[in-house]
């Protein structure tokens, strides 16, 4: 494993006592429920959350849900799945199963072997994690080709292209850059790509790219 994932994962395993408190549900909320409504989720919909971190947005997806369908949610930190876990047990939510996993592994021979067939991917949101994976080309390739045709990306992230000192703390906090062109490389990539530049004042985006329904590769 590479050396900066370990450093990664140590700090996030640490991280995750601490980071419901000094990342609150209100900090992120605007954007976050945003994001999660681009989605565009229905009943009986699997949507996966990469990175789902300690489970912060499995609310929002039951709030359209409601306990149907699939929630799948992955990370590679332990510690911040023993917080998610817990959301789980202490909501007794049914429909949500949580991995363990390196985002450049999630394609669709891990689908293949973690659930049927008849699993499809409606919708996925990658929050808070393009910033700090290494990789993150590939995976945002690996998620698009995840989707079903037709299927839904959300990113919601930070980009602050130029330096600053809010810039260099956010990167502090999060051990991820904050200056990625992340949205512009999903532009790229997707059809019927929006983003919404509004969010923490500036500093964060939701950006939404959708599968091209011809495009069954």
């Amino acid at each position: 494993m590479d050396k900066r994932l370990k450093a990664a994962i140590k700090y996030y395993d640490k991280f995750s006592n601490v980071y419901d408190w000094f990342s609150p549900k209100w900090y992120y909320h605007n954007a976050r429920a945003y994001a999660i409504e681009q989605l565009a989720l229905k009943s009986g919909d699997t949507v996966l959350n990469l990175p789902c971190g300690t489970g912060q947005n499995f609310e929002y997806f039951q709030k359209y849900l409601n306990g149907t369908g699939l929630i799948i949610g992955v990370d590679l930190s332990e510690g911040m799945l023993e917080k998610a876990k817990q959301k789980v047990t202490d909501n007794h939510w049914n429909n949500i199963k949580i991995i363990k996993e390196d985002a450049t592994q999630i394609n669709m021979k891990w689908v293949a072997n973690h659930f049927d067939n008849s699993v499809k991917i409606d919708a996925i949101l990658c929050d808070l994690g393009l910033s700090g994976f290494p990789d993150w080309q590939q995976i945002i390739d690996n998620m698009l080709d995840l989707l079903k045709p037709g299927g839904k990306l959300v990113i919601m992230d930070w980009y602050i292209p130029k330096p600053t000192l809010r810039g260099a703390f956010i990167k502090w906090v999060g051990k991820g850059e904050v200056n990625r062109p992340i949205y512009q490389y999903l532009k790229s990539k997707a059809v019927d790509f929006e983003v919404n530049t509004s969010f923490n004042r500036g500093g964060v985006f939701v950006a939404t790219g959708i599968k091209n329904k011809y495009n069954h590769t």
